[in-house]
């Protein structure tokens, strides 16, 4: 039986591993759909907020400058990713809306897909652990995840 120092110095090394490949695939994903890797990247942000966000809430969450989101926001409304609609609850705001058929083509699942391979890669994964060993993987992701107190 492994020691926990030993299963943790595992963990560290597979999530170096892992987050080294997602950013490199990331990037390759990026090039085949005409975008750079940060704007690929908040286009995911925008799309898991499930809403809208004003540019100072995307920039406050990427935490990139004011001035690169907004030009973040000018590529991938070119793209046609993205548009920017008045805030329905104050028309003096400006929000930035996923296009969801885009988001549709870009993450579906399907064959053709930029994820397909990612998506199919992770069912075969799945497959092999139980769901209650799946359960401790998503409450170890949800911890990994939650926001740390500065």
């Amino acid at each position: 039986m492994s020691s926990r120092s030993e299963v943790i110095g595992r963990l560290n090394a597979d999530m170096q591993v892992l987050i080294a490949d997602a950013v490199l695939r990331n990037e390759r994903i990026a090039r085949t759909l005409g975008l750079n890797v940060v704007d690929l990247q908040a286009f995911g942000v925008l799309a898991r907020a499930g809403h809208p966000l004003t540019a100072g809430e995307l920039s406050q969450r990427t935490e990139l400058p004011s001035s690169t989101t907004t030009r973040v926001i000018d590529r991938l409304e070119k793209q046609g990713l993205v548009t920017r609609v008045s805030d329905p609850a104050d028309r003096r705001r400006v929000v930035v809306q996923v296009d969801e058929e885009q988001l549709a083509r870009i993450s579906s699942p399907v064959e053709g897909s930029p994820y397909a391979e990612v998506s199919a890669h992770m069912e075969r994964v799945h497959a092999g652990f139980a769901l209650e060993e799946l359960e401790v993987v998503a409450r170890y992701f949800a911890a990994l995840n939650a926001p740390t107190a500065d």
